[in-house]
């Protein structure tokens, strides 16, 4: 039904813009989810641990990867094909949900996100005293968006 894969610690699962109808479930182990990869503008975006499942919507949608998945350490997975994808939920419905939840919290946080960023665009373009609002603003922004060259600072 499913297929049991490893990856050692740096190893790749997949890279953003590639093709593959299945999703992964994280048996063991956590994952790091960047997007453009090994790109200057490389953005590692969140970690994903046990339990947690990804490339739902890819899978879904049967569209190319939206961000890359590199194991952060040696993890066990569990990967779910496209023709799979109904079987292993009517066999699992307490899955399901979590699949679901999972999803629904994701959604959730990049609205979140989004709301944040419109705030902060709008209460820039509103401050007075431009020059006391240029970093500040980025750094804020930058934090939101999770650009790790700009929110060290």
């Amino acid at each position: 039904m499913s297929t049991i894969v490893n990856y050692k610690k740096g190893e790749v699962v997949y890279l953003e813009g590639s093709f593959e109808m299945a999703m992964y479930h994280i048996l063991k182990g956590s994952v790091l989810v960047y997007a453009n990869y090994k790109k200057d503008s490389e953005m590692l975006l969140k970690e994903q641990k046990e339990g947690d499942y990804f490339g739902q919507l890819d899978l879904i949608e049967a569209i190319p990867r939206s961000a890359s998945i590199i194991a952060n350490d040696d993890v066990i997975l569990e990967r779910i094909s496209g023709d799979e994808f109904g079987s292993y939920l009517s066999e699992r419905p307490d899955e399901y949900m979590i699949i679901l939840n999972q999803m629904s919290s994701r959604l959730r946080e990049i609205g979140d996100s989004l709301h944040e960023v419109y705030l902060t665009i709008d209460e820039y373009l509103n401050e007075e005293k431009k020059s006391t609002r240029d970093e500040s603003f980025l750094k804020r922004l930058s934090k939101i968006i999770n650009i790790s060259k700009w929110s060290k600072e």
